[in-house]
C-alpha cells in the first residue's frame, strides 16, 4: 500500500488485543474449556476457570480419570456471544500443574494451575490495521 510519497507500507488488520483489555473476562469467565491431547487425538473438557492476569487455573470434574498433570494443554475462555463483531476471548497454553483448589471452590472438581507458554487475547469488536 502506498503512503502517497513513493514509499510501500504493508498494513496488517489484526483482532488481537493484550489480556488486560478483556479484564471482564479474566475476573469472571463466562465458560472455559480445556483442550489436550488424549491417546494421539485432541480432546476437550469444560472447566471452571479462576485468572488474573498473572495466574490461570482451572478445575475439572473430580471423576474425570484423566490425570492433566504436568500435561501441554490450551484453556480457552471466551464470552460466548452469538454475534461475530462480539467475539472475544483468550486462551492460554502451557503446562498444567495440579494445586490446592481456591479457597472458594468445593471438592467437586480437580485444580491446575498453567505455566504459560503463549497467550492470545481477540476481541473482534477491535479489528483494526495496524
Amino acid at each position: 500500500m502506498s503512503n502517497g510519497v513513493g514509499e510501500t507500507r504493508d498494513k496488517r488488520v489484526t483482532r488481537d488485543v493484550s489480556v488486560l483489555a478483556l479484564r471482564d473476562l479474566l475476573e469472571h469467565p463466562p465458560r472455559a474449556t480445556v483442550a489436550f491431547m488424549d491417546g494421539g487425538a485432541v480432546d476437550l473438557l469444560p472447566a471452571r476457570a479462576r485468572c488474573t492476569a498473572e495466574t490461570h487455573q482451572f478445575g475439572v470434574v473430580s471423576d474425570t480419570p484423566l490425570n492433566l498433570d504436568h500435561c501441554e494443554v490450551v484453556l480457552v475462555i471466551d464470552a460466548g456471544s452469538n454475534s461475530w463483531f462480539q467475539l472475544r476471548g483468550f486462551s492460554v497454553r502451557g503446562v498444567a500443574i495440579r494445586v490446592q483448589p481456591p479457597a472458594s471452590e468445593g471438592s467437586d472438581l480437580t485444580w491446575y494451575a498453567i505455566e504459560p507458554r503463549r497467550i492470545l487475547a481477540w476481541d473482534y469488536g477491535a479489528i483494526r490495521e495496524e
